[in-house]
């Protein structure tokens, strides 16, 4: 699972990538980052390779990217 957080001054975004075979781990850590930090809209695509782009205000959004990176972890 790959994480990139990029900041573009007002709005910032995360970019989720990983494969299929962590899907359901990939729609966990997605669904937790959103659910803990409203305000934030995911963009998903792909089918052998999952992203996901969660994209928002950049205190909403580094805050989701801290949830991502401790449930990644988890």
């Amino acid at each position: 699972m790959r994480i990139d957080y990029h900041d573009s001054g007002a709005v910032a975004k995360v970019i989720i990538t990983s494969t299929v075979f962590e899907c359901r781990k990939h729609n966990r850590v997605v669904d937790t980052a959103l659910f803990l930090t409203p305000g934030n809209i995911a963009k998903r695509s792909g089918l052998f390779v999952l992203k996901s782009i969660i994209s928002g205000k950049s205190r909403d959004v580094l805050r989701a990217y801290r949830v991502v990176i401790r449930e990644v972890a988890r």
